[in-house]
């Protein structure tokens, strides 16, 4: 059990320090974020920022909670809070069929909220459920241990993070079909030979 709660505080580590980093690596991305939060969040414009920057920091405080020893239900505590918030914004933008990108990795995250982010915030809180049985006991693993978990939470972490354009990716292209004269070419009567 031990084993997979690291693994479980690896992965939401990591996610979490990803969408802190990327939503403050300049000032397009966290402006971005602030608008998503206005709309999405529905947070007034002068108490946006405040917000954006509210949510950053619990992201920030969040990732070393999860590493430190002793820390982890804090950490977890947060996580949950956290993810539970961002699956009610986007299951909201889900049902009013929004198109605003929710930004939730900063300016990578230009996708309009919809059952992949759903269901990787679904992937997170299970996550958070799944580590905090392990976490009071969180000393027995040896040192392989420890890097074999987070190894794992980070491949993990990986797939979460890109799941947006993966999911974009396996989504059939609606292409519009070819007129039926621009599909086959005719022949021309000199050409037949």
């Amino acid at each position: 059990m031990i084993f997979l709660s690291a693994t479980c505080q690896a992965l939401l580590a990591f996610v979490l320090a990803v969408a802190c980093a990327s939503k403050t690596r300049g000032r397009a991305s966290f402006a971005g974020f602030t608008d998503a939060v206005v709309a999405l969040g529905r947070v007034p414009r002068p108490w946006a920022i405040w917000a954006a920057a509210g949510i950053v920091a619990l992201e920030g405080v969040t990732v070393p909670a999860l590493l430190v020893p002793g820390w982890g239900s804090a950490g977890l505590s947060v996580a949950a809070v956290l993810l539970t918030g961002f699956t009610y914004v986007v299951a909201r933008a889900v049902r009013d069929g929004s198109a605003v990108a929710c930004r939730c990795f900063g300016g990578s995250g230009d996708h309009a909220p919809g059952r992949a982010q759903l269901v990787r915030n679904a992937v997170l809180l299970v996550a958070v459920v799944v580590a905090a049985p392990g976490v009071p006991g969180a000393g027995s693993l040896s040192w392989q241990g420890w890097f074999a978990a987070w190894l794992i939470g980070a491949v993990c972490a990986v797939v979460v993070v890109t799941g947006d354009e993966v999911a974009a990716l396996l989504r059939p292209s609606r292409r519009a079909p070819a007129p039926a004269s621009a599909a086959a070419p005719t022949a021309r009567p000199h050409e037949a030979i």
